[in-house]
């Protein structure tokens, strides 16, 4: 039997007495794109921080790659090799350069020789269109440009699958779509993903499957298609209805 990308099994998580994650199932399998979609406090960014152990949760499983996740230093070290995290808000280091943020991880971390490195990074940033900027610092690039850079230093440890949370949201709207090119390219790659997102286009576009949440519970998983032309719960048909979203539209993206 294949071994998932990501298995997530019964996971329940609690803030004080708010019941965040409750009894969360899915499975990632290799080279397939999720998108986890829902209303504000549904619990997806939650969700998806928990799969490489940035938060802690109270019951559950969770297994990358076949890899159980716990809460040892080991474990955690483990889980985060295999998985690549794309943030909201960058989390690049402002005092190093494109080129710097781009090799930290690598050399320190995993004792890559700096001059091949350098080259690899120099390689992913022209991937992601950004060749030019490698001596820039990040203060220097707009948004757009510090995210497409967050997704190449990502790329530089060789994740077995990407966890993008809202990597869009913080973005100026024409800044959207050269971060969710770079992000289409790579789903078209092979890349397996999980995606938190708001851009519906992307969603109905690129996702294999979409999981809908809300009140920190799955709701409802299906195809793109199915999931915005035949809803098949009353909470989602709500929730498509209030987006706007129509099957025949493409490319809308939709804030809260």
């Amino acid at each position: 039997m294949e071994v998932k990308a990501v298995s997530v099994s019964g996971l329940n998580k609690w803030f004080g007495q708010h019941h965040v994650l409750r009894d969360v199932s899915f499975s990632l399998a290799k080279g397939e794109k999720i998108v986890l979609c829902g209303p504000s406090g549904s619990g997806k960014s939650t969700l998806i921080r928990c799969l490489n152990g940035l938060e802690s949760f109270a019951e559950g499983e969770v297994a990358v790659a076949g890899a159980i996740l716990s809460q040892s230093p080991a474990s955690l070290r483990q889980i985060r090799q295999m998985t690549g995290m794309v943030f909201q808000h960058f989390n690049l280091f402002p005092h190093l350069t494109v080129l710097e943020n781009l090799t930290l991880g690598p050399v320190s971390g995993r004792r890559e020789p700096q001059q091949q490195a350098n080259r690899r990074a120099l390689e992913l940033l022209e991937r992601v269109r950004l060749g030019d900027q490698a001596r820039k610092y990040p203060g220097q690039l707009s948004g757009g440009q510090q995210q497409r850079v967050a997704i190449a230093r990502t790329l530089m440890m060789r994740p077995q699958v990407i966890l993008f949370d809202e990597p869009t949201s913080a973005l100026d709207p024409e800044m959207v779509h050269e971060v969710l090119d770079v992000m289409e390219e790579l789903a078209r790659e092979g890349q397996s993903m999980i995606v938190v997102t708001h851009e519906m286009g992307f969603a109905r576009n690129v996702a294999d499957l979409v999981i809908f949440m809300d009140a920190g519970a799955i709701v409802e998983t299906a195809p793109p298609l199915t999931f915005f032309s035949r809803p098949a719960t009353e909470r989602a048909r709500m929730f498509v209805r209030q987006i706007g979203h129509d099957a025949h539209l493409e490319g809308v993206a939709v804030r809260e």
